[in-house]
């Protein structure tokens, strides 16, 4: 079912292109395979993750390497996003665009950015309210404190924790193996009701902005990114992307990276073959830490804003974008509009005009998708790279396969 995913992306784009007037007939079936998804995602992070620092992960190790690679990738990200923006930001004149809003571009701010805001939203205070809100990084943070705590316990009762976790987790996965069953026609219905809902003459008055996203996202997923796979793992970038692509369907599909980790942990385990131990530590953080499409687009959007405005980006504030594009998807993980409210935030640091958040939520609607394919694109091979390390693999994995690291 990993091959039909795809051709499920593609019969939603054929179908929005022939007859966009259909889509609200068939919108409810991909509404009802993104919901049962996403029942799956937050427990599948809460026991996997726990099963495998539990079950004696060296954190430390394994959290440098994790971390240090979604720095290196978020970082060549913001700034080749950036350097591209200058560059093709010279096309568009000041003024070309009409940006009056049509609503108040900053009526999904609520109270505004703020340190509070940030702390308050990111450290967890109800286990049940961060499940019903679907808050990722909430659950990464219990997952990560249940098992620490656990080390402290005796050895039985720890084991029986693990063993019960790993119960759970290999539950969890048959029922997304179901799911995948009905894949296809799920991913078809989401991608036709949302390429039908675009705006499109937006989007094409933007050509240059188009450009300047489409060569930055191609150096960075087609060169930058591969190069790395096969330096740092000896692995071949075609057949890996062969053996993600259902994920990376899934990504373009749904616009969430979140409803991408299911199907991410599975490719992963069950195609290239890596540890579960690997999967269950570096996919959760890549999900609410790394952001490197968001982070290149981010970059070029600021720049163009700046240009449209009339406004000259000194180096110093260029530098200031690329590291504000960094810490921006990290920063508001865990805060509702976060992604508005940091843009808010980094156009007065700039001395931009807030009415220039119209420009975000004209095009953020079309490129979601791509570059959420982008930030698991990442992901993905952050995982692979981080699964090199001796220390990430499970004590039980003995047996190699097809002559690469035991599975």
């Amino acid at each position: 079912m990993f091959y039909s995913t795809p051709s499920g992306l593609a019969v939603g784009i054929l179908l929005a292109i022939l007859f966009p007037a259909g889509a609200g007939w068939v919108s409810w079936l991909g509404d009802i395979f993104l919901s049962l998804f996403k029942v799956l995602i937050l427990p599948l992070i809460l026991v996997s993750l726990f099963a495998a620092i539990a079950g004696g992960a060296d954190l430390a190790r394994l959290g440098r390497r994790t971390l240090g690679f979604y720095l290196l990738t978020s970082t060549f990200a913001a700034g080749i996003g950036t350097l591209l923006g200058f560059l093709f930001s010279r096309t568009i004149a000041p003024g070309l665009l009409d940006l009056t809003p049509s609503a108040d571009p900053t009526a999904a701010l609520a109270d505004g950015f703020s340190l509070a805001l940030l702390i308050e939203n990111l450290v967890p205070s109800n286990l049940f309210a961060s499940l019903a809100e679907g808050n990722i990084l909430h659950i990464v943070l219990l997952a990560l404190f249940a098992a620490l705590a656990s080390r402290g316990l005796e050895t039985t009762q720890r084991q029986w924790l693990v063993t019960g976790a790993d119960a759970l987790n290999a539950l969890l996965m048959r029922m997304l193996s179901v799911l995948l069953q009905i894949a296809p026609v799920g991913i078809a219905a989401l991608v036709y009701a949302s390429l039908a809902a675009i705006d499109w003459s937006n989007v094409l008055a933007l050509r240059p902005f188009l450009w300047a996203v489409l060569s930055a996202a191609l150096a960075h997923a087609a060169i930058f990114l591969p190069a790395l796979l096969a330096f740092g793992t000896g692995r071949q970038p075609w057949r890996f992307f062969l053996q993600v692509r259902a994920a990376l369907a899934t990504a373009l599909a749904t616009a969430s990276s979140a409803a991408t980790y299911p199907v991410s942990k599975q490719v992963l385990e069950r195609r290239v073959r890596l540890s579960p131990r690997t999967t269950s530590f570096s996919l959760p953080l890549g999900a609410t830490l790394n952001m490197d499409g968001s982070a290149l687009y981010q970059s070029i959007l600021l720049i163009f804003m700046a240009q449209l405005a009339g406004a000259e980006v000194s180096l110093w504030q260029a530098l200031l974008i690329v590291l504000l594009t960094m810490a921006s998807s990290a920063g508001t993980a865990g805060i509702p509009g976060g992604g508005i409210a940091m843009m808010a935030f980094m156009l007065d640091l700039l001395g931009l005009p807030q009415t220039y958040l119209a420009l975000y939520l004209v095009v953020d609607r079309f490129f979601d998708y791509p570059i959420t394919a982008l930030n698991v694109w990442g992901d993905l091979i952050v995982a692979a790279l981080v699964d090199q390390q001796p220390d990430s693999t499970s004590s039980t994995d003995t047996s190699p396969q097809d002559g690469r690291r035991p599975y």
